[in-house]
């Protein structure tokens, strides 16, 4: 099953720069480390969107939105770690745009 989303090209850089705390985790069971392994392939996708969004990105192109695809468990694991790194924002701007990609996330994971 695919997840297809639409969002705003600056939602992309939100949600890489949110996730970048990935990077850091240690699993230290088998299940931590399929989540992981996961996560990370989540992380290097958006990366990549983002790296298309830097390349190609005018003042003119910020209001527009980029699709990208997910499968389920790659859709269920973003709205994951979108959930759990949100304590951590304390930009209210930050923190509203994190909690559209959750709604979305959660109305297409349904």
């Amino acid at each position: 099953m695919k997840i297809d989303i639409k969002l705003p090209q600056q939602t992309f850089v939100i949600i890489a720069t949110t996730l970048q705390p990935v990077y850091n985790s240690t699993p230290h069971t088998r299940k931590e480390k399929s989540t992981l392994s996961i996560a990370l392939d989540v992380v290097t996708k958006i990366e990549s969107k983002t790296g298309s969004i830097n390349k190609q990105s005018t003042l003119f192109d910020q209001k527009k939105t980029m699709k990208i695809s997910f499968k389920h468990h790659e859709a269920d694991i973003l709205e994951l770690l979108l959930i759990d790194q949100m304590k951590y924002v304390e930009d209210d701007y930050i923190k509203m745009q994190i909690q559209k990609t959750i709604n979305l996330l959660n109305q297409k994971l349904v």
